[in-house]
């Protein structure tokens, strides 16, 4: 018993020292200990560089920059102590952990998609001469089968039933607008509709646009139900047909 008295005797009194030193090396430097580093005859230049590396609280008040200039402190250190009150920043506190990359990856925030993107390129057809697999894309079945069943007629196309097989793409849409009226006793009368048939052929470029390689317009004139000219798909296939072969000189 009497040698763990004296062993704690012995401990106690240097933690006792080592927390006053920690209490002292964390509490910012303050007038006070200016006045005892001046008064000891520490130089200006040393005193400088401790409140420049070391949190400080200094009174820079008139009255108390008298105190210190009568208690000896240098010019020089007077003047930092005005041009530096708090001495240097408190240090950043360090992560707990670091975060891996996975965890980089999902924070960061997803690419938006912009306008430009969504804009079609556009190229020509000799881009597409290597290419056979087409799906093909229309507004009503009886167009779609129209465009397929022509192409069926070209060996050098396969026509596809899945777009993530195909190559190029053929479209073919309508719109239609009423251009004019003229009636006839006192309900019947005609209405004329022009129509405007498009078709498109197109692939995925590299940037994963839409690259329009073919384009054909045709207008069809509708007077009161009656087509006076139809969209014809099967035209618009043979002239693209012709103008694929062409280019693979078939």
């Amino acid at each position: 018993m009497k040698v763990i008295l004296s062993i704690l005797l012995l401990i106690s009194p240097a933690a006792f020292v080592a927390a006053q030193e920690s209490s002292q090396s964390t509490r910012p430097v303050v007038n006070d200990d200016i006045v005892q580093m001046s008064r000891a005859g520490v130089l200006p230049a040393v005193i400088i560089e401790k409140i420049k590396t070391t949190q400080c609280k200094f009174d820079t008040a008139p009255a108390a920059l008298v105190a210190l200039k009568e208690a000896g402190v240098a010019d020089e250190v007077l003047m930092e102590m005005v041009r530096n009150p708090s001495g240097a920043p408190p240090p950043a506190p360090e992560p707990a952990t670091k975060p891996t990359p996975q965890q980089l990856i999902a924070s960061s925030p997803e690419p938006k998609a912009t306008f430009d993107n969504e804009l079609p390129e556009y190229g020509d057809i000799s881009e597409v001469r290597r290419m056979r697999r087409v799906f093909v894309i229309a507004d009503d079945i009886d167009s779609q089968n129209l465009l397929i069943n022509s192409l069926r007629s070209y060996d050098g196309l396969d026509v596809v039933g899945s777009p993530d097989r195909a190559e190029i793409f053929i479209a073919f849409g309508q719109g239609s607008s009423a251009t004019g009226m003229e009636l006839r006793g006192l309900f019947a009368g005609t209405l004329d509709y022009r129509t405007k048939a498009q078709f498109i052929v197109f692939y995925r470029s590299e940037t994963g646009r839409k690259r329009i390689v073919w384009r054909e317009t045709e207008d069809i004139q509708t007077t009161s139900g009656f087509t006076l000219s139809r969209p014809n798909e099967v035209n618009v296939i043979r002239h693209f047909v012709n103008a694929l072969k062409k280019i693979r000189g078939e």
